[in-house]
């Protein structure tokens, strides 16, 4: 499971894969299916009203709210570019925070490094 903050659509991402059955020609098989929920912040840090309805139930919903959580006790918003490195590469260039969920704590990922790290559980 991937959690990512995208600062220029000012959305949290929330993307996991999860195993789904299927039937082709009589033969059955399981795929990786890749699913995804996210939510809108505003520019203050708030969880967008009607995202928040929407998902308030999926299990994924506590990881996204944590993470918010998390980056408004950084002050994080409003949305400040500078001064994060990107933990693989050390570039400050489009560098965006995700959220490690097992350790619990923010990674700083460039957009080289955000789908390869070995940071994050991907």
């Amino acid at each position: 499971m991937t959690l990512r903050y995208d600062q220029d659509r000012r959305r949290i991402i929330c993307r996991w894969e999860e195993p789904t059955r299927i039937v082709i020609d009589k033969r059955e098989g399981t795929i990786k299916r890749s699913r995804s929920i996210s939510v809108k912040v505003s520019e203050t840090g708030k969880l967008n009203s009607k995202d928040s309805a929407r998902h308030s139930d999926h299990p994924m919903y506590r990881h996204i709210s944590n993470f918010n959580s998390k980056l408004n006790k950084m002050n994080f918003f409003p949305l400040k570019h500078e001064g994060y490195r990107c933990s693989v590469c050390g570039s400050e260039h489009n560098v965006n925070p995700h959220f490690d969920v097992s350790g619990q704590n923010i990674i700083w990922l460039c957009r080289a490094h955000q789908r390869s790290s070995p940071k994050i559980d991907a």
